[in-house]
């Protein structure tokens, strides 16, 4: 790259799960302006420039980008960055998602009422502000009842409440991880829980992975794997591609990824639990769905943010042309590690991608939320059958010792 063609690219929320997508813009050859919350965020590697600063910060990414005279913003998988993100490209005039798409990802109850218009299938709910509220609205859907933030990131302040007794602290919780103090109470459905993810190419949105997802058992719905592709049949597969496509549509998403999550019912109905103009965290945008399809999203996603991306894609419903696991290992908690082979897992051939939050002399603590799980792992297969035998022999091959 000649030294006329080097872009400022500011990257909000340089961290692990953005790594990838960093390096990508480090190999085209911009300047990256990177930020995130904490020094020690894995993306200030490859950056030119970094600041410790909130995602939430807006005044302050204003700032940097005009002292900085940015040629484009970056942000993908993180509601919070993806919101301000949009805020800095319409105040300066640069490509990115309308702001619409942002509040929409990041508010669940307009993104709701959105949906309805639309006329999607979607849970009975409720806004509420308060206990009492909180409690009508429980009375009136009957248990049991999902209260959420309408704006908290993964699954942090999400609590499955079957009863009264039980209500009151869901609330606290969830009020506690709202930074607007506004939650969302819906109807629990019971079914499989499965991730779509899509991207709008130059050529329109198409949605591109179908992944079925398996639960920690309990109030907190902790994600403990997810397959790709989903082990149903390839009608239903397809019915999930075309509801993707329907709330992409009805939320107006034109830009970069979409990510959304349903639940399928038994009965085969497909209800949505929500859908952001963003990627999937925890390497799903930036690795998984790249990998399963062969489409360099990264490249466009940078590419989409200077107003030059041209990739296009045919309109099909058979995109994944592998399997993929993306599943969460746990150690024993309490206990602290003396040591593991984590290295030598990460250099076989079919790990993807191995990431744990602990290291030698740390102590294992309890999962409390998708944040706090213990490791991440991504492995693949020519197909399902493969990636989980390789699974298998992954869990048989990892050693972690423990101090007595």
């Amino acid at each position: 790259m000649i030294a006329s063609d080097k872009k400022k690219i500011l990257v909000i929320g340089a961290g692990w799960e953005q790594y990838s997508l960093i390096k990508k813009i480090k190999d085209e050859g911009h300047y990256i302006i990177a930020t995130h919350p904490n020094l020690s965020a894995e993306g200030f590697q490859l950056a030119d420039t970094f600041y410790i600063k909130d995602s939430r910060d807006i005044s302050a990414h204003i700032s940097i980008a005009e002292t900085h005279k940015i040629d484009a913003v970056v942000s993908d998988n993180c509601d919070y960055s993806f919101y301000t993100a949009a805020i800095v490209a319409s105040k300066l005039g640069l490509p990115f998602a309308d702001l619409e798409s942002a509040i929409f990802s990041n508010d669940k109850f307009l993104q709701r009422e959105a949906c309805k218009t639309g006329g999607i299938l979607q849970p009975e709910y409720y806004s509420v502000i308060t206990l009492k509220e909180l409690h009508t609205a429980a009375a009136r859907l009957g248990y049991p009842v999902i209260v959420k933030p309408i704006d908290s990131r993964g699954t942090f302040g999400v609590t499955i409440v079957d009863n009264d007794e039980k209500l009151n602290e869901a609330f606290y919780n969830a009020i506690d991880n709202s930074p607007s103090r506004r939650l969302i109470c819906e109807k629990f459905i019971k079914g499989t829980l499965v991730t779509v993810d899509g991207f709008c190419f130059k050529n329109g949105h198409r949605a591109l992975t179908v992944a079925s997802r398996k639960f920690e058992e309990g109030p907190k719905p902790v994600t403990k794997e997810i397959i790709y592709p989903a082990e149903f049949p390839k009608e239903t597969q397809k019915q999930l591609l075309q509801r993707h496509r329907e709330v992409v549509q009805a939320l107006g998403y034109s830009y970069g990824h979409t990510h959304g999550e349903y639940m399928l019912t038994s009965s085969g109905d497909i209800y949505l639990i929500e859908c952001a103009n963003r990627g999937g965290g925890v390497y799903t945008s930036s690795v998984i769905v790249p990998l399963l399809t062969g489409f360099d999203l990264n490249l466009s996603l940078l590419n989409q943010s200077l107003g030059a991306d041209t990739l296009t894609s045919p309109e099909t419903d058979d995109y994944m042309k592998m399997s993929v696991i993306l599943t969460f290992l746990d150690f024993q908690v309490g206990s602290v590690i003396r040591s593991m082979n984590i290295k030598e897992m990460q250099n076989k051939l079919f790990t993807v991608r191995f990431r744990s939050i602990y290291s030698v002399n740390d102590m294992v603590e309890s999962i409390e939320n998708c944040a706090s799980r213990h490791s991440m792992l991504v492995l693949s297969g020519v197909d399902v059958k493969e990636a989980k035998n390789n699974l298998e022999q992954f869990k048989k091959q990892l050693y972690i010792e423990y101090y007595n």
